[in-house]
């Protein structure tokens, strides 16, 4: 009995002892998925935390991009480009050289005339500003002078005018250069349109870019035209109805203005009549319609034509009691093409260029007044021929030749000039160019040497008033090395 006893106790202490670690184990897996169950709770917490933190992180993102892209816009951005050139040039009179009058120029006549070390800097400051892509401002200032001299005093109507401000070298003044907006609209219609005003450099355009070392061309065809003009312009974008790359632009400005100076321009310092008349009888406004069209350009093969028309073009009476008067119309007419690659299987060739151009100008004197020295029609006729073509020294650079002719009566309206001795452009007589454009820091940092050589048939004039027949100059010639840091 004693032994049933105690084993019954034995077996109850053990069953307790059992039941108690049961228990207590119970109790700590409660306890353990107490702590799991908090877990997930704060890890749960934890992922709407971080997915918050990324959501405000994409709305910060998201205004910063705006921020940005709006602070791009509300600013001007700036570009430079600055240019040191060295120019040695000569000029040799003809033998029986004339005055404007047909007089014999007894001074300069048989002699030759030179400088051989002319310094000129050319500062170009260019600014825009963006509203967006059919909205934006374009302008530009610049400083063009020599080394050690200036040019300010101009007593003649012709010089120091608004239409060579900043293409001849004069002092260090900055002067406007460009400052027109464009706005564009209409981009779903068959015909997109663009509309712009105010001043542009109408200079190195189609053709001239390649001597001047500069890769893209101004918007008119240089053959007839390279002046600093302001005017108000309409594009019309024909390449959906008509070839690619084809537009035509309807340009109408001034190019002088006979107007009193001002208000103080007179004693006693009160004009009767201010920013109103003219100076002097016949002196009267001279206003210009140009149309370049770009005809064809598929990114190689580029056709582009213009037509310019002169209105109130300066001449003379044949009283002989007006000069530089209001005398007549003149036209102005070009065909430009250029080629880029000759032959992609050849990188010589697919790395060349080759253009040509031809033009024409044409005077129509009002009655009782002379163009060029005649009451009659006169017509001038010019080629302009050119290729360029790897130089296979540098990475990038290229040799240029070019020629021009001009005849008798080509009087093109390239006032603003093109070189130093004068527009090669509007030559009566031969131009024979060579020139080699070197890239030295990619197009940051370029140079170029160039020769030019003109041989006169006529006399060397840009303007309605002289008469081709009375020959001043025999020939000229320029050599020019610049170089030049754009950004």
């Amino acid at each position: 009995m004693k032994k049933i006893t105690l084993s019954f106790i034995t077996a109850a202490l053990v069953a307790g002892n059992l039941m108690a670690d049961e228990a207590a184990l119970q109790a700590q897996i409660t306890t353990l998925m107490q702590k799991i169950d908090q877990l997930e709770k704060n890890q749960g917490a934890l992922q709407e935390t971080q997915t918050t933190i990324k959501e405000d992180q994409t709305t910060q993102a998201e205004t910063l991009s705006k921020v940005n892209a709006q602070s791009a816009n509300d600013n001007i951005k700036w570009d430079i480009d600055f240019r040191t050139a060295y120019h040695n040039i000569g000029y040799q009179y003809a033998d029986d050289a004339k005055n404007r009058d047909g007089s014999t120029d007894t001074i300069h006549a048989g002699k030759k005339y030179s400088n051989d070390s002319l310094f000129t800097n050319r500062l170009w400051l260019g600014m825009g500003s963006k509203v967006n892509d059919d909205l934006f401002f374009n302008g530009q200032v610049a400083a063009n002078y020599y080394w050690g001299a200036d040019t300010a005093y101009h007593p003649t109507m012709a010089q120091d005018m608004g239409w060579e401000a900043s293409s001849k070298p004069h002092d260090v003044a900055l002067r406007l250069r460009q400052a027109y907006f464009v706005y564009k609209f209409g981009n779903d219609w068959s015909v997109p349109m663009v509309a712009s005003a105010g001043r542009r450099a109408a200079a190195d355009g189609f053709l001239a870019n390649h001597r001047e070392g500069t890769a893209k061309p101004g918007s008119p065809l240089a053959h007839i035209t390279n002046v600093e003009v302001d005017g108000a312009m309409v594009q019309f974008n024909l390449d959906k109805v008509f070839l690619p790359g084809s537009y035509l632009k309807v340009v109408y400005g001034r190019s002088y203005d006979a107007m009193n100076q001002s208000v103080f321009s007179a004693a006693p310092y009160a004009s009767p009549t201010p920013y109103t008349g003219a100076t002097f009888p016949g002196d009267e406004k001279v206003d210009f319609l140009v149309l370049p069209m770009s005809i064809y350009n598929d990114g190689a093969s580029n056709l582009m034509a213009q037509y310019a028309m002169i209105m109130n073009a300066k001449g003379d009476n044949i009283a002989g009691t007006g000069y530089g008067v209001a005398a007549g119309t003149a036209h102005y007419g070009a065909l430009s093409y250029q080629l880029d690659g000759l032959n992609e299987e050849v990188d010589f060739l697919n790395d060349s260029t080759v253009f040509a151009s031809v033009a024409m100008t044409s005077t129509n004197p009002n009655h009782g007044f002379q163009m060029l020295g005649s009451t009659e029609n006169k017509t001038g006729y010019s080629f302009w021929a050119g290729a360029l073509f790897p130089d296979t020294i540098t990475k990038g650079g290229r040799f240029g030749l070019e020629y021009n002719y001009g005849s008798k009566y080509w009087t093109p309206m390239t006032w603003a000039e093109d070189s130093i001795i004068g527009s090669k452009i509007a030559t009566r007589g031969n131009v024979y160019e060579g020139y080699w454009n070197i890239p030295i820091v990619g197009k940051n940092l370029t140079a170029q040497v160039r020769y030019s050589y003109i041989d006169y048939n006529y006399r060397s004039s840009i303007s309605f008033m002289d008469n081709p027949e009375y020959k001043n100059i025999d020939h000229s010639q320029e050599l020019r090395a610049f170089i030049r840091y754009q950004y």
